[in-house]
């Protein structure tokens, strides 16, 4: 297993991490029953980290139930991230048919790098962090509805591009949007800070304003984001105490 290609550091991962994650893989393929049994047991296949993950975006989903709005996802990846917002909608709020979940990536990794991004261990470059196609996710999508109350009304929608010429174009398009949760995972400065100017104004009070790599000095960008729109001597920026990176500021 790769840790590199699936958004991990080795650096910050022990001996018997990258082991587990290995088991991970070699569990999965090893077991007899079939796909369906073993996805419905996930917790016997799934690492601590991927579960802890979920949990954490289980807590700031019920900060924005009672919030107007869209769910913005800056940087799909390989889609944990959209479909656990898309499932936790489709649990606690089956009728909210407004509630659509966007996710903005270019499907084909970094599309390019600033020199806020540069750190001391390893620069990102174009290309990095390449995950799924956009064209795998259809069948996932499908699978999704068929469980919807509302099925005939799409709420994910994926835009695919460089988000500094995507993210306009979509609200010139959709200038009703009014955004609840906005997750910013695209790990670069450019990017992240073109997210919070668009998306920002679009967002009432108690709404939340998700942030991956915050205080991470592999991807400096987004702190450096984050500092430039908010004063932070006047939100709290807050944590969950299962993952250490995601945090999350509620205006």
């Amino acid at each position: 297993m790769d840790i590199e290609k699936n958004g991990g550091n080795p650096k910050r991962h022990s001996e018997n991490d990258l082991k587990s994650y290995n088991l991970v893989e070699e569990a999965f393929e090893s077991s007899q029953i079939d796909t369906f049994g073993k996805l419905e047991a996930f917790t016997r296949f799934s690492s601590k980290r991927s579960i802890a993950r979920f949990l954490c975006k289980h807590e700031i989903f019920q900060n924005i139930l009672f919030t107007n709005g869209v769910i913005v996802e800056c940087g799909v990846f390989n889609g944990a991230g959209l479909f656990s917002w898309a499932q936790l909608s489709n649990i606690y709020e089956p009728t909210n048919y407004t509630r659509k979940i966007i996710g903005f990536d270019t499907f084909d990794g970094f599309p390019a790098v600033s020199l806020n991004d540069a750190n001391d261990d390893k620069n990102p470059i174009v290309g990095d962090l390449k995950g799924a196609n956009i064209d795998e996710f259809s069948l996932s999508i499908e699978k999704y509805n068929k469980e919807r109350h509302l099925s005939h009304i799409q709420n994910i929608e994926l835009i695919k591009g460089d988000f500094l010429i995507t993210g306009e174009e979509y609200l010139k398009n959709n200038n009703h949007l009014l955004v609840s949760l906005l997750y910013l995972d695209f790990d670069l400065y450019e990017p992240t800070k073109k997210a919070l100017d668009l998306f920002l104004p679009r967002m009432c009070k108690g709404a939340v304003v998700c942030f991956d790599q915050s205080n991470c000095p592999n991807y400096p960008g987004e702190t450096v984001a984050l500092l430039e729109s908010f004063d932070l001597k006047n939100y709290k920026l807050n944590r969950s105490t299962i993952d250490p990176w995601i945090s999350w500021i509620i205006l």
